[in-house]
């Protein structure tokens, strides 16, 4: 539950809201917190096609993010839902495919101007950023580089936010 009022909402989405949204979401947080913007941004996730809602994030990607100091407590796996989109400042997916679905919960409009490619933020990369692959099926290496694309695409945005709140 949230006791603050947000100035702005970020939601993360991947495939089952069990290994990239729920990394995604826990690193943004623990990094607004260090800039001191925790309290002026909501940040949660959210899957395309969450099989089993309420699930804990996957235990390799808790024990990478608990390794970096990052606490992913309290995250359960939920479905997207359009209302979640309409009321999100940004809506940040894992892969070019999350796009056309996150889409197809709007019938009859575009795809909303607040959906972007996680991986576009990343540095050195253009628009035709690499989508950040799932790591399910892999073994802890693959969660570990998804966790480095994560966070390196993150620092990106990290930024974008800090210049949107240094505005006047």
């Amino acid at each position: 539950m949230i006791w603050f009022r947000p100035q702005c909402r970020v939601l993360f989405v991947c495939t089952a809201n069990v290994c990239r949204s729920p990394l995604a979401e826990g690193l943004l947080r623990s990094r607004l917190h260090a800039m001191g913007l925790g309290r002026r941004v909501a940040v949660r996730s959210a899957g395309t096609s969450v099989g089993q809602p309420g699930r804990r994030p996957d235990p390799r990607a808790a024990k990478l993010a608990a390794a970096a100091g990052v606490s992913l407590r309290g995250i359960r796996a939920r479905p997207l839902r359009a209302r979640m989109i309409e009321h999100s400042d940004f809506v940040l997916v894992m892969e070019h495919r999350h796009l056309a679905e996150v889409a197809s919960l709007m019938p009859g409009q575009e795809l909303p101007g607040n959906v972007f490619l996680l991986g576009g933020f990343a540095a050195g990369r253009g628009q035709g950023a690499e989508d950040i692959l799932d790591p399910y099926y892999g073994d802890l290496h693959g969660f570990t580089e998804v966790f480095a694309l994560i966070d390196a695409a993150l620092s990106g945005f990290a930024g974008c936010l800090e210049e949107r709140f240094a505005a006047p």
